[in-house]
This record gives structure tokens, C-alpha cells and sequence, in this order.
């Protein structure tokens, strides 16, 4: 990020995409500090929120952390700590299968033996009751027979259901980006359920 470029911003609570322009007043090789052209959101520290702008090719999305809010009179100033690696927010990178039939779990939160929706080798949709906000980065954990992996993940959909039944859409985050083991499992858990799928259908494996 640099100094006047435009960044947009998801607002946390609400369901449907609704974005607020800031401008980027101040950036280092780690974070970047931003203010809002008009309103601001009423972010709090240490909040993750979804942010959109421009890359070198196509509209990018990714996760922030607000590490610090500064008051001023033109403004509140917030300090923006990036959270993983940016993607692309004009389709979907990875195909994603249905696993309404398969034999997977998920763990999001505290909340244990959800029901998955859908499955990527970035990502997953989950049917659960706790409430979270766009952007929120939580602990995740997926399990497919002996197959297991867990890590973070980010909130990038949120569609209620009924009480206590909010569908979720999550993007995986790769803590390690050395090591890779989350997404590295995740994507084998994917593939695996794509074979399942196939063999019941009577296509080649």
C-alpha cells in the first residue's frame, strides 16, 4: 500500500457488501494507516475487517487488523495491520464441490460437528449458530475420515438462516506460508471428496 491510494472497506455488520472509501495517509513495509473520505466505520482495535482495492490487474481483497485508532479533528486515522496474503475479490479462485453428502466436520470457534456446505482447496461454507462478523478471523478445523487439518480462517459471507443458523462463506489463512500444511491439507481433503463424488456418480476417478 501506498501513500493516496483507495481503499475500500466491508462494513463488519452488515450482510450485504456495502463499502466506504478511505484514503491511505501513511504506509510502512508492514502496516499502513488510513482515513475515511466521509463517515467513518466505527472500527475498535485488535478488529479484522475486509478491505478492497485495486491490484496490478484485477480488484483485490484482503484481510486487515486495526492495531490503533488515532483521534484528530479531521478525523479518525486507523492503523491497519494486513492479515495473509491478498486474492482476487472478482470470482472465485478454486472450484468449489458440494459436500452436503459427504462424510466431513468442521470446528468453527467452539462449535464442533458443523455441518460443511461446500468445500475449496482455500476455503469452505459452514452452517453455524455462533455470530461473527465479515472479516473475522477465527480458528478453524475440518476432519474427513483420517484426514484432519486446522488453522484460521476469515469470514467472507454471512447468510442467516433461521435462528441460530447462519450459513457462513470462510477463506483459510496460512499462518506458515513456509511450511503451507493447512492449505497443503485442505486442498488433499478437497481432491478426496471430488473422487467420492465421482466414483458415485459412475465418473472415472
Amino acid at each position: 500500500m501506498k501513500t493516496g491510494t483507495d481503499i475500500l472497506f466491508q462494513e463488519p455488520t452488515c450482510t450485504t457488501r456495502r463499502l466506504r472509501r478511505s484514503v491511505v495517509v501513511e504506509a510502512t513495509s508492514d502496516t499502513f494507516s488510513i482515513r475515511f473520505v466521509a463517515d467513518a466505520f466505527a472500527f475498535e482495535v485488535d478488529q479484522e475487517v475486509l478491505m478492497y482495492f485495486n491490484g496490478k490487474t484485477e480488484f483485490m481483497q484482503q484481510v486487515g487488523c486495526v492495531k490503533e485508532i488515532i483521534e484528530a479533528d479531521e478525523g479518525p486515522t486507523f492503523l491497519i495491520d494486513p492479515v495473509g496474503d491478498p486474492i482476487s475479490a472478482e470470482s472465485r479462485e478454486h472450484y468449489r464441490v458440494s459436500t452436503i453428502s459427504a462424510n466431513l466436520e468442521a470446528r468453527v470457534g467452539g462449535e464442533e460437528n458443523l455441518q460443511v456446505q461446500d468445500l475449496s482447496s482455500t476455503g469452505f461454507a459452514v452452517l453455524a449458530g455462533e455470530d461473527y462478523q465479515l472479516g473475522q478471523v477465527i480458528e478453524v478445523g475440518i476432519i474427513h475420515g483420517e484426514q484432519q487439518c486446522h488453522g484460521q480462517a476469515s469470514v467472507q459471507s454471512i447468510r442467516p438462516l433461521g435462528p441460530h443458523r447462519i450459513r457462513y462463506g470462510l477463506r483459510a489463512i496460512e499462518e506458515d506460508p513456509h511450511t503451507g500444511e493447512f492449505l497443503q491439507v485442505l486442498q488433499q481433503i478437497s481432491l478426496a471428496v471430488q473422487r467420492e463424488q465421482l466414483q458415485r456418480s459412475g465418473g472415472v476417478a
